[in-house]
């Protein structure tokens, strides 16, 4: 949708709102957060507030004219991750004031050609006035408060994807979740998110390629079989089944070698990322997994991004050995929830 159809569907999904409400959507969508953010248990307790006092609002995912939306708390989201992505989200680059100003001339001329009931001349005097004063935050009018009970908080729109999966891990507090898919469709990503919201940890299957001498052609040419699952269960996967710290070795590809190992103090939620992680032999040990992929055009312009010195190589090798494990072992079907990252 453009501008105009964005403030025409507020109109619409609110049609007793105020042109303030209207500033004020505008303002979101050109600045995202409104407030300066201070620290987290600050957050965490307004939010918390307004979770015991919330009435039904009438969207739970709202998208404004631009990068962020809004997510009300009858998602379902706890206080916990809610905060967090509100205050990631609070951290992003801030577009300039000629994009706002560009969206008050659409507004103003949906105001004069009669679309929206608003006063030509007394819109134009107050959004002058707005302009003067450096466009300050805006507050709801008193009309939307009562009317609609709003009860959200603004986030990024490229957490929103990863919505169903955050209300999955607030619901079931699973122990170990596995992060498979297509290369750059974002599964390192996902698990810094994940570990910002959750201070869990993560387990990352590009630390367990193969050493040389497990390089054999027979191997090789097996789906899945490129990565060390067998080391990887052994040493990350059984102590995490049995509550246990995690030490384990990470693989250099710089020295084709096995570096000294690392002690993991162990967390009641883990994570495990990258390609391979759902293999046969390790799918047992999950209590949920997770399948990210994106479209052929969009990973190439990633991996270009990347890397475009190895994008060669990742055509002509990476990829169609991921695919051929894709497919063998239909790890796509077998995970619960798939997340499609093209446009994320």
């Amino acid at each position: 949708m453009n501008t105009k159809e964005y403030i025409l569907d507020q109109f619409k999904t609110y049609p007793h709102l105020e042109l303030e409400d209207l500033m004020k959507f505008l303002y979101q969508s050109t600045f995202g957060c409104e407030h300066l953010v201070s620290d987290q248990d600050t957050v965490k307790k307004h939010i918390q507030q307004e979770f015991d006092t919330q009435m039904d609002s009438c969207n739970s995912i709202e998208y404004l004219d631009g990068d962020y939306v809004r997510l009300h708390l009858n998602y379902g989201l706890s206080v916990n991750t809610l905060s967090t992505l509100f205050i990631l989200s609070s951290q992003q680059e801030k577009n300039g004031i000629k994009q706002l100003e560009d969206k008050i001339q659409i507004l103003l001329e949906l105001i004069s050609n009669h679309t929206l009931p608003f006063s030509l001349e007394e819109s134009t005097k107050i959004l002058l006035k707005w302009k003067e004063e450096g466009y300050p935050a805006i507050h709801h009018s008193n009309t939307f408060n009562q009317m609609y009970h709003p009860s959200y908080r603004l986030i990024h729109k490229k957490y929103v994807p990863f919505l169903e999966l955050f209300k999955y891990i607030d619901d079931k507090h699973p122990s170990i979740l596995s992060i498979d898919g297509r290369c750059a469709s974002g599964k390192t990503t996902l698990g810094i998110l994940l570990k910002q919201v959750y201070d869990c940890n993560v387990f990352k299957m590009d630390d367990f390629f193969l050493q040389p001498h497990q390089r054999t052609k027979e191997r090789l040419e097996s789906p899945g079989e490129n990565v060390d699952h067998e080391r990887f269960e052994q040493e990350v996967l059984i102590p995490l089944s049995k509550h246990e710290d995690v030490k384990f070795r990470k693989f250099n590809c710089s020295t084709m070698s096995i570096e000294p190992s690392i002690l993991i103090p162990y967390k009641p939620f883990n994570i495990i990322e990258g390609s391979y992680s759902m293999h046969s032999n390790l799918q047992k040990y999950y209590d949920f997994s997770v399948f990210l992929t994106l479209n052929k055009e969009e990973q190439i312009e990633r991996l270009k991004k990347r890397n475009p010195n190895m994008l060669n190589n990742f055509i002509q090798r990476w990829i169609p050995l991921e695919e051929l494990y894709f497919n063998a072992f239909s790890i796509q079907d077998k995970c619960n929830i798939l997340i499609d990252t093209s446009k994320a």
